[in-house]
Formats: structure tokens, sequence, C-alpha cells
């Protein structure tokens, strides 16, 4: 995964379009259905739920089984279809922001566009059902959470703290048909309100370089 500077203030503006979702967190947002439960937290984002997702291989399907936030895609924990627990005012916002930034990202795909509570989280997955290049937007209240995953050539598992206000990683998802190593195990976790928005580029597209220069443009000033 690598950390991408975001220097392009077009981009970073319609990214802080997004945190209408934050400041309707005890408004229109909060009429919508928040998926999860805290409580169980520390379980599927610890190491014994880790090494359980990764024994299974491909029995595992790649989504993630549990989570805690709100979902403004339709999609929910194990692609479940949520779209009725939303409001139409929300669905209406996320769909005309979305729209404008996948056209600056020149990207179709929004994988990932979440609402994480204070004790939030998503358990240990590797998006293998969806093998792809990944741009993750994170969007942190304090600073005070971070995304972790498994670095398929060493072994190691990496701790990617979260910054306050907004920061960009990017890394390919690989699939089960591909090398082991490009399997990407993560998870992530936060204390307080966070923003998760993921664009995702396909196979065809990445053979013709387009993430890297999507990810120029995002680094551009």
């Amino acid at each position: 995964m690598k950390d991408i500077p975001i220097n392009n203030s077009e981009i970073l503006g319609t990214l802080n379009k997004f945190l209408w979702f934050y400041d309707e967190r005890e408004g229109e947002v909060a009429k919508c259905k928040q998926y999860g439960q805290g409580a169980d937290r520390e379980h599927f984002i610890g190491d014994e739920y880790r090494d359980t997702i990764i024994s299974r291989g491909s029995i595992h399907n790649g989504y993630p089984e549990k989570g805690r936030y709100y979902s403004f895609t339709g999609i929910g924990i194990g692609n479940k279809n949520v779209g009725e627990s939303l409001t139409g005012k929300t669905i209406q916002y996320y769909t005309t922001v979305n729209e404008e930034l996948q056209v600056k990202l020149c990207t179709r795909h929004n994988a990932l566009c979440v609402l994480y509570p204070p004790k939030g989280f998503i358990s240990w997955h590797n998006n293998a059902n969806a093998a792809a290049y990944n741009l993750i937007f994170t969007w942190s209240e304090t600073g005070d959470g971070y995304f972790k995953y498994v670095d398929g050539y060493t072994g190691d598992e990496i701790i990617v703290p979260d910054k306050k206000g907004w920061q960009c990683k990017a890394g390919y998802f690989g699939a089960y048909d591909e090398e082991p190593e490009k399997l990407v195990y993560h998870s992530a976790s936060t204390d307080c309100w966070r923003i998760t928005v993921s664009y995702i580029f396909n196979r065809k597209e990445i053979s013709f370089g387009l993430q890297e220069d999507v990810i120029e443009e995002i680094k551009s000033k």
C-alpha cells in the first residue's frame, strides 16, 4: 500500500463534500440504519480472527463478515443490499457527490462509502471477490483510528495510523487465481468519527496504466 498525498485542490474540494455525512450524523444520517455492534470489535479486528480468516483460504469469499458503520452505496456487510435502510435525501446526496468524484478520478466503480462512528470497525477480509487496484480515501475526525493489513510478501502486519483530515492509500488487492502474495488481508478500526470512500480500477484499466495517471493527478498541485 502506498501513501498518496492529496495536493489537488479540486479533488480535495469534492472529497470535502462527503463531510455532509459527518455533519448529518445527528440529522439525516441518524435516520439511516447503523450496522453492527461495537462490543465485539476487538475480536473481529484481532489476531486470532485474522489468522482464522487467512486459514480458510478460498473458502473466505472476500467480503467482511462483521463491521460497525453506515453504508451509503446500498451494499452492507456480506454484500447484502441495504438500500432500503437509507433515506431518499441521503441516497440523492450520495449519488450526486459520488458522480462528481468519479468524473474527477476517471473511475466507474465506487466500491465503498461508509461513515464509522466511534468504536466503528470493519473485520478482517481480503476483497478477493473483486480483485482490483484500490484508491482508498479516509477522513478522520481526530486521527484516532487505523487501517491495518498483512503484507503478502513478508507476512508482517502493517498498521497505517489515521491522520486528522483526509489521506489516501493506493494498492492492488488480488484474487485467489493469482499469486498468493497479492492477497491483501486487511481491517480497520476507529475511536472517532471516520469516513472511507474507495474506488477501484479493474484489470483491463490497470493494463492501460490508468490508475497511475489518476494518482499523479491526485498528487498534482
